[in-house]
């Protein structure tokens, strides 16, 4: 369990008297630029925002770093639970409560640097073996493109692995992961781009409204005042 050193989280861990649960549990995974960990810390695009969210808003809350198939389940199911950072689909619309948007993004098919997989259109991607995460928004995408052979890995690492290997043709990830690994020196180009997403905080239904009105209004005021510009550029 990944615990966030802040002021709300003071409050949780009781150091002025008795311990009391948290308001919120919020769970992430490993994706980087928007959410990872450095320095035994949980940081990113969308971690930094979401931690200032809570503690403008004045809610307490846990964190974990975990898989995403973990992640999102845990938020689809227990009550005042919140996964960041999620791409809002039509599909997972109705499943969650949401506030945002934190990020702006694309969803990219990469390929093996010097690779000459190169699909003109979505369609010509298709006949391509390609690979993404268990849980990930974009196995939803990719469904509904037509794609046939989807190779699900536990997490991006894996499926980045089997790309430079060469057991997958195409990755489908964000344009923000594909800009932190090439800043990391991983091997991989754009092949194609998907479609321009939202990155969200999603709640489960069982949220209550009064928390998720609270964090909605401190992520507008961190967007009228700056903090969220001032964010996104040390990530850039």
């Amino acid at each position: 369990m990944k615990l966030v050193p802040t002021f709300a989280t003071a409050l949780f861990l009781g150091l002025a008297g008795g311990a009391q649960a948290a308001d919120v549990m919020l769970f992430t995974e490993d994706y980087a630029p928007l959410n990872f960990e450095r320095d035994g810390e949980i940081v990113g695009l969308g971690a930094d925002q979401v931690f200032e969210m809570m503690d403008r808003a004045g809610i307490s809350y846990e964190v974990e770093l975990t898989q995403w198939s973990r992640a999102i389940g845990q938020a689809e199911r227990r009550p005042n639970t919140c996964v960041f950072s999620t791409t809002h689909t039509e599909e997972r619309d109705p499943n969650f409560k949401w506030v945002e948007p934190l990020a702006s993004d694309s969803t990219i098919l990469v390929r093996k640097a010097g690779s000459d997989v190169a699909p003109a259109t979505i369609e010509e991607a298709a006949a391509y073996r390609t690979g993404s995460q268990t849980g990930d928004y974009t196995v939803g995408v990719l469904e509904e493109a037509g794609f046939q052979q989807i190779d699900l890995a536990p997490n991006q690492a894996a499926t980045v692995k089997k790309l430079l290997q060469g057991r997958i043709d195409l990755m489908a990830t964000s344009g923000s992961f594909l800009e932190a690994s090439r800043a990391d020196g991983v091997e991989v180009e754009e092949a194609l781009v998907l479609s321009t997403t939202t990155m969200s905080l999603a709640c489960s239904l069982k949220t209550d409204q009064e928390l998720v009105d609270r964090m909605q209004a401190a992520l507008q005021s961190m967007i009228d005042d700056g903090t969220q510009a001032e964010i996104a550029a040390k990530y850039e």
